[in-house]
């Protein structure tokens, strides 16, 4: 008659280890590896170091967390994107407390329900502009803010805190007229007083780079850039 109980005490304990044991320990060699992953893609330094960081952590079963504005969603809220081996998760700020600290650590605690969990199976397009990154899907999501709105879209489009901005820079149309061997100048004509605005784009494009031989290296996932501007 005891053999019942112990079957149910097996296939909960079964079921416990495969809820629980795919989550990297959260110690802090896993935090330094997750900080150098988005620090050094922040400060333009040492891509290769960087890219090893990432695999470091996506290899340990762990999440590189960052915390975005998802544009195409709620510009007003702050969101979570969480990339690990298999997929990208999204979630709402407000989910982990009142800072988005515990998501920076390179692992996440499996109580934390994400928005969504998009596989990179489902990931058609990486795109980097001028100020963002827009993942393109091949299935639409829906997601929800912490301020309650709602959306169903099939492409995000996320503005990643820490990315370098401010001031635009200029580029005028200029030809050359000649030189002053007096002054020791060149001389130019300008044609076109505007200039051309140009975004800093450096960061999204670094970003693209290492996500993607990061997460696939197969290269399933098409790669392209926005040209250089004061937009998008």
């Amino acid at each position: 008659m005891r053999t019942p109980h112990v079957v149910v005490a097996l296939i909960v304990s079964s079921l416990a280890g495969v809820a629980t044991g795919h989550s990297a320990p959260c110690d802090g060699a896993l935090r330094d590896e997750a900080d150098t992953a988005r620090v050094n893609i922040i400060d333009a330094v040492d891509g290769v170091g960087t890219l090893d960081a990432w695999r470091r952590v996506l290899d340990s079963g762990g999440t590189i967390g960052w915390a975005v504005t998802e544009y195409n969603v709620d510009a007003r809220s702050t969101f979570v994107f969480a990339f690990d081996r298999s997929s990208l998760r999204v979630y709402r700020a407000g989910a982990f407390g009142a800072s988005t600290d515990p998501a920076m650590g390179g692992c996440l605690d499996d109580a934390v329900v994400p928005e969504a969990v998009i596989p990179w199976s489902h990931v058609r397009e990486i795109e980097a502009g001028n100020w963002v990154v827009w993942f393109k899907l091949r299935e639409p999501v829906t997601i929800t803010s912490d301020r309650g709105k709602r959306k169903k879209v099939d492409e995000l489009k996320a503005y990643f805190y820490g990315a370098p901005g401010g001031d635009l820079t200029y580029y005028y149309n200029r030809d050359y007229v000649g030189h002053i061997p007096f002054w020791n100048i060149d001389v130019y004509e300008i044609r076109n007083l505007r200039g051309v605005a140009v975004g800093p784009n450096d960061f999204q494009r670094r970003l693209q780079f290492i996500l993607a031989r990061a997460v696939d290296p197969g290269g399933k996932i098409s790669l392209t850039r926005k040209g250089r501007g004061a937009g998008w």
